[in-house]
């Protein structure tokens, strides 16, 4: 994965401070400015509509002129109420800033049109009186987002899922596989929010002790990391390199502040894990194209939380600057798999290749317990193990209590296993090992 090695660190404030400097920066680039009373959005329409960018030559990337921009709010209903102060068009970049008397509102969402044709995109962060926000590039892409985005706020689900998870699931393939369909735009729906809620329902789980108020923090670190990354893409060239690179850079940030005091990163991992497993149960009856793009999308942004959180567990384990990075490179490979896989076995296999790297390298960072380790490991993937019993008792459910809870026996078991098995050495080294083993095996 482009930057998957590239370590993240500072506290969430810094974190906080860096996104708004970042944010007033981007001002700078704005057509008309930031200055007045007014609330203001800046985005642009682009030619590229959300197709794979890579095909595309620099010299066609540009934006779409003369478009008719207004901003809208979403309504609990799902009808659109205009509330920019006028229309507006877009310049020769295809970029606008419209403007509204609305300040600390969200639910907005920008629309274009040009002829026949019309794009939407979700405004993610609160507009503010005196401030511009920005909007990520409007496309074929982001129209099936925002789509998507107002019929859960219709159905009375603004609250169960977040707006950058749609985001980064909905990748171009999968967007070109839902517009103008309803039933694959129901199905992912469907898949998509028992996915979300499954994540959430789980944070709330008592194994992973997080308080309500690190929940709450959490939820005000990823609308941080999201505002960063709807700016970066306003910003971008739309190539495919810098769209992933502001992917990397929104989970990096998540994960430094899940790091700095709100919880570990493997705890983002998990809940993640499980958020996966029940969009794939969840999404049995979608379309095999659609599937597919999707899980691979997830699966790969799960291959970057699962890499950023085994290099802190082995650097806790005591593993040298030599192994840690052979443990990011795994982790690099296990993302390029699964982008390149062709169906799901193939991603199978991908983390399969993972797990016997993770474990050979646990072996050398914990040389005088490697036989141990294989010991535990080969105990762990029994036919009668902890595993077993996971894959058996997840297998096709979409009960979100069964997933969670076949979930929390397996990391507690592999907890007790590791502890009971590892005697001699750090509580440090037993916990890191513990989380290690569980990372490397759900698969």
């Amino acid at each position: 994965m482009t930057n998957i090695t590239k370590r993240k660190s500072g506290l969430l404030i810094a974190v906080t401070i860096i996104t708004s400097l970042f944010l007033a920066s981007c001002a700078n680039n704005d057509p008309v400015g930031s200055s007045g009373g007014t609330s203001k959005v800046a985005g642009r329409v682009s030619s590229t509509n959300g197709l794979q960018k890579s095909t595309y030559s620099e010299s066609t990337l540009s934006g779409v002129q003369g478009a008719t921009v207004v901003l809208v709010q979403v309504q609990a209903d799902g009808s659109l109420k205009t509330v920019s102060t006028q229309n507006i068009q877009t310049d020769a970049a295809g970029k606008f800033v419209i403007e509204t008397n609305l300040s600390g509102t969200g639910n907005l969402v920008v629309v274009a049109t040009k002829g026949t044709t019309e794009w939407k995109a979700i405004v993610s962060s609160k507009v503010q009186s005196g401030t511009t926000v920005y909007a990520p590039p409007l496309t074929t892409e982001s129209t099936a987002e925002t789509n998507i985005y107002i019929k859960l706020v219709s159905e009375g689900h603004a609250s169960d899922f977040d707006e950058a998870d749609l985001k980064l699931l909905l990748n171009a393939q999968a967007a070109g596989n839902i517009q103008g369909d309803s039933q694959a735009e129901s199905d992912f729906i469907h898949a998509f929010q028992a996915s979300s809620q499954a994540s959430a329902q789980a944070s709330g789980n008592s194994y992973f002790g997080l308080s309500s108020s690190q929940i709450q923090t959490m939820m005000q670190a990823k609308a941080d990391a999201e505002a960063k990354f709807d700016a970066a893409l306003y910003n971008s060239s739309d190539t495919e390199t810098e769209t992933e690179n502001s992917m990397d850079d929104y989970e990096g940030t998540v994960l430094t502040a899940y790091s700095s005091g709100i919880a570990n990163a493997y705890t983002y991992a998990e809940l993640m894990r499980i958020g996966v497993t029940t969009f794939v149960n969840a999404s049995a009856s979608m379309n095999s194209d659609l599937r597919l793009a999707i899980a691979k999308s997830f699966y790969a942004r799960y291959a970057f939380v699962l890499n950023y959180a085994m290099k802190q567990q082995f650097q806790a384990a005591g593993a040298s600057n030599a192994q840690v990075n052979s443990v990011a490179s795994a982790g690099a490979d296990l993302y390029a798999s699964i982008k390149s896989s062709a169906d799901f076995n193939q991603i199978a296999t991908a983390f399969v290749q993972y797990h016997s790297s993770i474990i050979s390298q646990l072996q050398v960072t914990m040389s005088s317990y490697a036989s141990m380790i294989d010991t535990i490991d080969s105990t762990i993937n029994s036919t009668i193990s902890a595993k077993a019993v996971l894959n058996a008792s997840v297998n096709g459910t979409t009960s979100l209590n069964t997933i969670i809870n076949a979930y929390v026996t397996f990391f507690n078991a592999v907890k007790t296993t590791t502890q009971t098995s590892l005697v001699g050495t750090s509580s440090t080294q037993v916990n890191a090992a513990s989380q290690i083993l569980i990372l490397a095996n759900m698969n």
